[in-house]
């Protein structure tokens, strides 16, 4: 299905945000729109690689494999962000996109997005932008697992994947308790466990794999980010 950038509800969360109507139309024609259900493989790692991917709806996990088969969940994207990017100038992606909510995604061939990038710089600099972001995070993420315990790593995990989200969209994260685990780095127990006593304090709600934050002041001073 083809896009309509310019009047795309996400369009202000991309890297596109920065072109007039007149490129919007152009870049229009380059990209169209594929649905996916929860579950379903967007790509492999040490695949080819040939398209890049903004989120429309929906939310999509990547991840690395052990070779013992174990997964270590890399992030976990919602509306705007970007998936295979880090493949542009790469024959294969360097890890797997797992759909875990049913999303639309638009897609567009690495050498269209090349181009692009070539001839308008301010979507150029806003790709540095994301760039920058991921490496962030990545550093983030290093300095959790090595300073913070397992209560203040999920509760870094909620209120960050909470903040993240765009306008609009539904306050709940679906995740389960493995893939929660798998990303702070802690027993799924004890994951459980302390879902449970956040829970009881009235900082989340559940149902199901659906995760409701309703402090999330309190769940930022539980990671450490402020002071109440």
């Amino acid at each position: 299905m083809p896009c309509d950038c310019k009047n795309c509800i996400v369009r202000s969360l991309t890297i596109l945000s920065d072109l007039g109507f007149q490129e919007l139309e152009k870049v229009s024609a380059l990209i169209y729109l594929k649905s996916f259900k929860r579950k379903k493989i967007v790509f492999l790692e040490d695949t080819a690689s040939h398209t890049v991917y903004i989120i429309k709806s929906g939310s999509v996990k990547t991840y690395k494999s052990l070779p013992d088969g174990r997964e270590q969940i890399i992030n976990v994207l919602s509306q705007g962000d970007m998936l295979g990017f880090d493949s542009l100038y790469d024959d294969h992606y360097s890890c797997t996109a797992e759909v875990i909510q049913d999303s639309e995604l638009c897609c567009i061939r690495k050498q269209d997005l090349v181009e692009l990038l070539k001839h308008n710089p301010e979507v150029g600099l806003k790709f540095i932008k994301i760039m920058n972001r991921e490496l962030n995070r990545a550093q983030e993420r290093i300095r959790d697992l090595g300073l913070k315990d397992a209560r203040e790593r999920v509760a870094t995990l909620l209120i960050t994947m909470f903040s993240s989200r765009g306008e609009g969209v539904g306050p709940e994260l679906t995740l389960s308790r493995q893939e929660i685990s798998e990303m702070v780095g802690v027993a799924q127990e004890t994951v459980i466990r302390i879902l449970s006593e956040f829970k009881s304090d009235g900082i989340i709600r559940t149902e199901g794999k659906n995760i409701f934050v309703t402090k999330p002041d309190e769940l930022k001073r539980l990671a450490g980010m402020f002071e109440i």
